[in-house]
């Protein structure tokens, strides 16, 4: 048996959580009902993962900002990236 596997002979793998990597075993088109049902479960999870991640990720912006503005440092950070925007040549 080769090492390389083929769309038609790979072995169904469920894993909504790996993302836009995910492919399906075989063409929609050619799915039957449950598949199809299956399929659109696995893009439901898909996109509530990919927005949970935006959801955490938004939370981790603010946080850091909040940090930032309690321990003082905010008008050091503008500043210091208002000098950089200076020096930045157009």
């Amino acid at each position: 048996m080769s090492k390389a596997k083929t769309k038609e002979n790979r072995i169904f793998s469920l894993n909504p959580l790996s993302g836009q990597d995910y492919t399906p075993w075989k063409d929609p088109s050619e799915m039957s009902k449950e598949e199809l049902q299956l399929y659109l479960q696995i893009k439901k999870l898909q996109v509530r993962l990919s927005f949970e991640r935006l959801q955490s990720s938004i939370s981790y912006t603010g946080m850091i900002i909040e940090a930032f503005q309690s321990l003082g440092l905010q008008d050091w950070v503008l500043k210091l990236l208002n000098q950089e925007i200076e020096d930045t040549p157009e």
